[in-house]
């Protein structure tokens, strides 16, 4: 089973957010590695309900017109660098799972 990854800390997140959020131009998210479909299912089914309801939030919020949503939102779970748990794994929780909504 592959290595998720790659591991962020909330910090570096963090930065990476607030540079954009002031305009300092964009910093790229990295795409995320998961086995998370083959390994745990449950988890996998997880995430595609988290993606739906952060997809509903921001449909909530954000405009849309006659074209559709005037804005999409993607996001990623990446592995904490900092907590243990990952310190030697070589496969995924199933919680790695770079999902869209």
């Amino acid at each position: 089973m592959p290595k998720i990854g790659p591991s962020r800390t909330i910090k570096e997140l963090q930065d990476s957010a607030r540079h954009t959020y002031h305009g300092k131009g964009r910093r790229g998210l990295p795409g995320v590695k998961t086995d998370s479909k083959q390994v745990d299912k449950e988890a996998h089914r997880q995430n595609g309900e988290l993606a739906k309801r952060i997809s509903k939030a921001v449909h909530s919020v954000k405009k849309s017109d006659k074209g559709g949503p005037l804005f999409v939102l993607g996001w990623r779970l990446y592995p904490n660098k900092e907590n243990p748990y990952w310190s030697g794994r070589v496969h995924s929780c199933g919680c790695g799972c770079g999902c869209s909504g």
